[in-house]
Order: C-alpha cells, then structure tokens, then sequence
C-alpha cells in the first residue's frame, strides 16, 4: 500500500523506538485474551444458572479433552455455586483486561510520541542546517507551519490512531477465533459484509487525503500572512492596508472552512454508512442463531456468546474503518514533511582543515555567482590583504551583499573560488572559518531576550571584562546605563523597544565580543538618521582597529577613508583604488559621487 510505504519512509530519518511497539502489541494481545476470557462467562450464565440445563458444546468446537472435563464439571455443579466461581473469575479477567489496557495504551502512545518529538526535532535541525539559498525561496509561514501544522496532522495517527488499531487488531483476531469456533458457516456469512464496508471508506479516504492537501496549503498560507501583517504593523497602518489584510485573512480562513466543512460532511457518513451495514448482518446471523439453537444444534449460551463475540467485533471493525480515513488524510503532510528532510544542501560542510589567522591575504579567483538562474557576479577577481580597509560601492542589485556573503559561506560561487592565504576556504570547517569572521547586517538581527543574551550571543564562557570592553567600543553602555533594568532589559520580539541606531549598536557589540579577525559590515548605516549614524561610525572605527574590514556601503561618505574601494557594476568589477584615485580617474566611482553630493 503507498500510504503504508510512506509512513514507513520516516524510519530513514528519525530514530523508531521498536521496543515500546512490540511490547504494546503483546500487552495489546494479552488485553484482548483477558476482554474474550470474560465473554466465555456468559455460557454458563445462561445455560446453567438461568436456564437450569447442560451445556452443548458446537458441533464445530475441536474435541479437547481439557474443555470437555471443564464442561463436565459446570454440568455437574450446582447453579449457585458455579455463578460464585464464574462471578470470581470474571473479576479476574476484568482486573486482567483494565492493568493490561493501561499498559498498551501507554506504551504504544509513548511509541507515536515519541516519533513526532524526534521529528519534529528532526525537521528543526534539517532547517538550521540548510543553506541560506532555501530560506531565500520559502517563507517564514510556511516552514512554520512545516514544523506545527504538518507534524500535528500526524499526531492524531501516531499518538492517538496507533494505540486503538492496534487493540482493535488484537480484538478482531480474538473475537474472530471465537465465532469462528463457534459456527464457521454463520461467521463467513457475518463477515460478508466487511468488503462492502471497506471499499466505500478506502474510496472517501483517497478524497480526504486531497482535501487535506488543500488544507495544509491554506494553513501555510495563513501563517504567513499573519508573520507577515504582525511585522509589518507599522507599514500596514502608515499606507491604510488594515482591510486589505484582513481580506488576504478573510480568503485563506474561508478556504480552511471550506476544507474542513468537506471534511466534516464526508467522515460523517463513516460511521451511520458501518452501522447501518452490521445492523443488516447481525438481524440476518441473529435469526439463523436462533434457528440452530431451536435445533438444538448448541446451547442458548454459546448464542448468546456467538452474539457477543460479533457485536464485540463491531467496535474495532468500525475502530479500524475510522483510522483507515485518519491514516489517508494525515499522510498527506508526509509528502511536504519530506521535502524538507530530503532538501539538499548547496553549501556543504566537507572541509577537514581548521581555519587559521589570516597572515597574508584574501583572494577572490574569477568568481562568478547567480541567484535562482540569474547571474549576479561575473569573473570577480579581487585581493584583500591581512589588516586592509576595504570598501564595496555600487548601485543597488550590483551584488554588493554577495560578495561578503560568499566569503561567510552563505552561498557558493557557480565557478570559480575563494583562497585564504592561498588556500580553498572550503578546505576550511565551516565553524572554524565562521569563527575568524563577524559580519554585521542592514537588518540588525536582535532576538527576544535581555541586551546582554543578545550581546553574548554564540559567544561562551564571556568574561565580565570582555563584555565591558565590548558594549564600550560599541558605544551600547552609552544608551543602556539610561535603562532601568539596564543589561537585563528584555528588548522583546525583533527589538521592537530600541531604535534602529540601538539595534545596530548590539549587533556591533555582538561582532565585538566574538573577536574576529575579520570584519563584513553589510549597509549598517542605510537606514540610520544622521545622529545615530554618527555614533555608530565612532563605534566602527574604534571596532576596526587592527582587524581585516569589508565595508559594503550605498553611500559613498562612509567609506572615503578606507585604504581600498571596489566599484562594482553590472556584476563586475568596474574600479578599484582609494577615493582619491577613483575621483582623479573620473570614472564610475566620481559619477556616483557627484550625484550624491548634489542631492
């Protein structure tokens, strides 16, 4: 079965706990003995203690030696006094059937459980390995929801589904040994009914499973429209997009009521469609019952027990028909679960070498890369030495961010290759190459925590000192002694308690703190007013001191007085020189400047 093969594909990537799923099934097999054990008590019931007449063993009942004596015995006692024995035994089977239940329901649950923590844990750590080009082409919502909605889709299976079918199972097997001793012709006929109940359920699960597609990719959407309108509350309000959010909303939750009316109306039909079916069969096996027992074909009490074994075979006959539509419409987030887990990543960490200080230089060897089949850099050649300023200029879209973002590893080039004193930085780990470089962003990047978690961020074993030294170049002790709380001042969801200028200014202190030997600043001052601007170049020159900086600047003010500036166009590299040169050369790099000071 597909669906089967499916589920099973989840074994190759998160670890199965077997031990807990055998134990269950044969606690779940001991439960079902004990539940047909107190069934077997209603023959003497019935025959003997209301009845007052021997019991017929079926004609179709093996000749066992063991049962024949233990009929014998119930013939031979009198009714009250059998009744106590019977009564006993009954309690027994019950204590039996409520422990062992307990038991498989637990282990089997822990089993599911157990599999949606380790994939969920599983799916988490895939994403916070990919490289950077995936994120580039998913959205927030939808991962999220990879992670939330998808894996909660299988939990009614795994830790709910699981346990009942199992059981259920069990108790079909039992109970069908049971009527089948009883009279195999009557039992045949019972059973016809089960294919016409299977086919219909196996036909409404295929349409569930669609539907449930629909449903998750609603669900998707819906998570990023409400990631998306919570963080750009501020834009939303400013242009008066609020109804035309609440519409985008209003769309995607009316098709998520659309999937789940469809749902509704078709799982409903599940259980009247069952009953109705073995109503029909248990009339037609209850008249031909009674028609053998009037033929003294066996006693009323293997009837009655025939009749209880069948009514008993109902529930997880419908048990199993009710997981079968679960099974089809959970595992349609398999297929969207398993293109993440099975997404490849295009920045592999295959390197042996551990990355050293940087002693002589940094060269780009006709480096080329493209974003989603477009060319962004073409043949960069370029050389950075051990302790130079170096400036990145151009128009934006030039490929300014891509440049340094290569050098982190973020991305790969599609030809050519980066050498670090001579040597392929993928010869490099990529935890030892990360640790030499700290890059601060446009986007200042702050988490919901206190200053000083933010600061001390994949740094370790900081000292008081070091964290001083650091929030003091920074210049971030300089607005943070005005709060209350001060380092242990909770900035909350992407900072939204600090200004931009402040923001920054952690990030600085982050890149501070983790003492790198390389610099990338990416654009940090573009969205700056000139006061907070201001302070924060006075942070970056004390920060830059006897470090290897890469400066990737829209204005061109900002990097003036650095040793080297590279003037990238169309992709390529159009000059290179110190400001001075460049403007004597009267090239590119003196348009640009002439167009910006005119402004």
């Amino acid at each position: 079965m597909k669906v089967l093969k499916e589920y099973l594909k989840l074994k190759q990537f998160i670890e199965v706990q077997y031990k807990k799923l055998w134990l269950g099934i044969f606690v779940s097999m001991l439960s079902t003995f004990f539940n047909g054990a107190s069934i077997s008590t209603i023959v003497p019931i019935m025959d003997r203690v209301f009845a007052r007449k021997p019991i017929i063993i079926p004609e179709n009942i093996p000749e066992i030696p063991a049962v024949k004596n233990l009929v014998f015995k119930m013939n031979s006692m009198e009714p009250m006094a059998l009744l106590k024995i019977v009564i006993g035994f009954l309690i027994i089977m019950v204590v039996g059937k409520g422990v062992t239940f307990y038991l498989q329901n637990y282990l089997l649950r822990s089993f599911g459980t157990r599999i949606l923590a380790n994939l969920r844990q599983t799916l988490y750590e895939k994403i916070q390995y990919l490289s950077m080009e995936f994120f580039s082409r998913k959205k927030t919502g939808e991962l999220t929801s990879r992670i939330v909605v998808d894996v909660s889709m299988l939990d009614h299976v795994l830790s709910r589904e699981i346990p009942v079918i199992v059981l259920s199972i069990c108790q079909v097997i039992i109970f069908l040994m049971i009527v089948l001793m009883i009279d195999w012709k009557l039992t045949l006929l019972a059973l016809v009914i089960f294919p016409v109940m299977l086919l219909p359920i196996l036909n409404l699960s295929k349409k569930l499973r669609k539907i449930s597609r629909t449903l998750q990719t609603s669900w998707a959407n819906l998570g990023n429209i409400i990631h998306e309108s919570i963080y750009g509350q501020s834009i939303i309000k400013a242009y008066n997009q609020e109804q035309n959010q609440i519409e985008k909303f209003s769309k995607e939750n009316e098709a998520i009521f659309r999937s789940n009316l469809s749902i509704i109306k078709r799982t409903s039909l599940v259980s009247p469609f069952s009953e109705l079916l073995t109503t029909i069969g248990g009339c037609i096996v209850i008249m031909i019952g009674v028609s053998k027992v009037l033929n003294n074909e066996f006693s009323p009490g293997f009837l009655f027990m025939f009749i209880a074994g069948l009514l008993s075979l109902i529930q997880p006959s419908k048990t199993i028909m009710n997981a079968i539509t679960y099974i089809y419409m959970a595992s349609a987030a398999l297929p969207r679960i398993f293109s993440i887990l099975e997404e490849k990543q295009t920045v592999v960490d295959s390197g042996k070498k551990e990355c050293p200080l940087l002693k002589s230089k940094i060269s780009f060897e006709n480096v080329s890369f493209s974003y989603d089949g477009n060319p962004v850099l073409k043949n960069i050649n370029l050389e950075i030495k051990a302790g130079e300023k170096v400036g990145i200029v151009g128009p934006i879209g030039v490929g300014k961010s891509s440049l340094i973002q290569l050098l982190v590893r973020l991305y790969e080039p599609v030809e050519g290759k980066i050498l670090y004193d001579g040597i392929d930085i993928r010869e490099f780990t990529l935890s030892s190459l990360r640790s030499r470089i700290a890059i601060v962003t446009q986007e200042p990047i702050v988490f919901s925590d206190t200053i000083r978690n933010n600061i001390i961020f994949g740094k370790e074993d900081v000292s008081e000192d070091e964290f001083l030294k650091a929030v003091e170049i920074s210049r971030v002790s300089e607005f943070v002694d005005r709060l209350k709380d001060g380092y242990d001042t909770v900035v909350g969801e992407r900072g939204h308690t600090l200004s931009g200028g402040q923001k920054q200014l952690i990030c600085l202190a982050r890149a501070i703190l983790k003492n790198p030997q390389i610099l990338l600043f990416d654009e940090i001052t573009a969205s700056l007013d000139s006061q907070s601007e201001k302070i924060l170049h006075k942070a970056i020159e004390d920060a830059m001191q006897n470090r290897t900086v890469i400066f990737v600047a829209h204005r061109l003010a900002t990097v003036r007085n650095l040793d080297k500036i590279v003037v990238l166009k169309d992709g390529k590299i159009e000059e290179i020189g110190n400001h001075q040169q460049l403007i004597e050369k009267n090239g590119f790099y003196a348009k640009l400047w002439e167009y910006q000071h005119q402004k």
